[in-house]
């Protein structure tokens, strides 16, 4: 069984992740994490993106519900003022907005901020001795998918859940 192994059998070299400083686009961070789509199936290898500082300290993850939220127009918020207010009405009346160019045109102007102002910060980690079964209670517990893999203070690589399921499921499809 898994237990013998750890994170790092498990995880993806750092080197083999998408990652992109703090100051990149959204607009960037979209190219690079569509780059890694085959076409047909719609499936990615990567469903995330890790952020870094120019010391390569990782500060936090681009998901693509973050990015989907970071391209959203500003009139769609609930926070903003504006006539639409989200989608609390029961008409509706925002929806009108997609249909026309100014949903595209709020998206375009919105990827262009820093991915800084939509990343996620960084709740857990892992070390790289760290056994797989150790690794998937505390990916559970702080509710991720993908945990940066450190030797001392250095990112080492990512462990993904998916990963880790095929690992410690293995024993139940026997």
């Amino acid at each position: 069984m898994s237990n013998a192994k750890k994170v790092e059998d498990l995880m993806v070299e750092i080197t083999e992740y998408p990652h992109i400083p703090y100051w990149m686009s959204v607009r960037e961070a979209i190219f690079l994490i569509r780059s890694t789509y085959d076409k047909k199936s719609g499936l990615g290898i990567h469903r995330m993106v890790l952020v870094f500082d120019e010391k390569y300290q990782l500060l936090g993850v681009l998901t693509l519900k973050k990015l989907l939220i970071g391209i959203e127009p500003k009139f769609l918020r609930k926070d903003e003022k504006s006539p639409y207010q989200g989608l609390g009405n029961a008409n509706y009346a925002g929806l009108s907005a997609l249909l026309e160019g100014t949903f595209s045109e709020g998206c375009k102007e919105e990827a262009k901020k820093p991915v800084s102002e939509i990343m996620m910060p960084i709740e857990a980690k892992v070390d790289v001795n760290d056994s797989i079964a150790k690794a998937a209670f505390i990916m559970i517990q702080a509710d991720v998918d993908l945990i940066p893999v450190m030797d001392s203070e250095t990112v080492k690589g990512v462990l993904r859940m998916s990963d880790v399921f095929n690992e410690l499921t293995e024993v139940v499809v026997e």
